[in-house]
């Protein structure tokens, strides 16, 4: 069986996460068992990830001179948050809907990160997966993820309100081909 997978792109601050928080909402409303990780933006330039089953969080980024860290750019990452989080994702499935928010140059490029995300979703146990990844790789990250990690949605201004309730859609007809 093939499970559907969505890449989730758009510029930074197009609300690529803020779409994987409100269609997580929706679909725990409407009873779906939901899984994974979503980035949450804090105050400053610090980050959060959040277990999308059971609401609990952890600050993914550390404040400078902290240590020790995982660099990436002009984030200092916590070694802990991300192994917390790669045992969110190994027990994030079976599910319904499977959020990887994000795969970004630190998975893709660096293999560090949420690199867990990868062997969830080659094993399929979810009926939609929502996936998180820059414009700039989702190229690479298709070289990675399984051939049903195709779709590629772009995250606008304009078409992130509706996204939610659209995704909301898709996962209820895969629910159904996924039974």
């Amino acid at each position: 069986m093939t499970a559907c997978i969505i890449i989730l792109s758009g510029e930074r601050g197009a609300g690529k996460s803020t779409v994987c928080r409100k269609t997580v909402s929706l679909a725990q409303a409407q009873g779906y068992v939901c899984g994974g990780l979503i980035t949450l933006r804090c105050p400053g330039d610090d980050l959060d990830v959040l277990d999308a089953r059971d609401g609990s969080t952890r600050r993914l980024t550390l404040d400078p001179g902290d240590s020790p860290a995982v660099i990436q750019g002009r984030f200092r990452f916590s070694p802990g948050t991300l192994a917390w989080g790669n045992n969110v994702l190994a027990r994030a499935a079976p599910c319904d809907l499977l959020v990887v928010d994000e795969l970004g140059p630190l998975e893709i490029e660096q293999g560090w990160g949420w690199q867990r995300a990868f062997s969830v979703l080659h094993k399929a146990k979810f009926a939609l997966a929502l996936v998180v990844v820059r414009p700039e790789l989702v190229a690479q990250a298709q070289l990675k993820l399984p051939k049903s990690a195709m779709t590629v949605l772009t995250v606008t201004n304009q078409n992130r309100g509706g996204l939610p309730v659209t995704l909301l859609g898709m996962l209820e007809r895969e629910k159904c081909l996924f039974q």
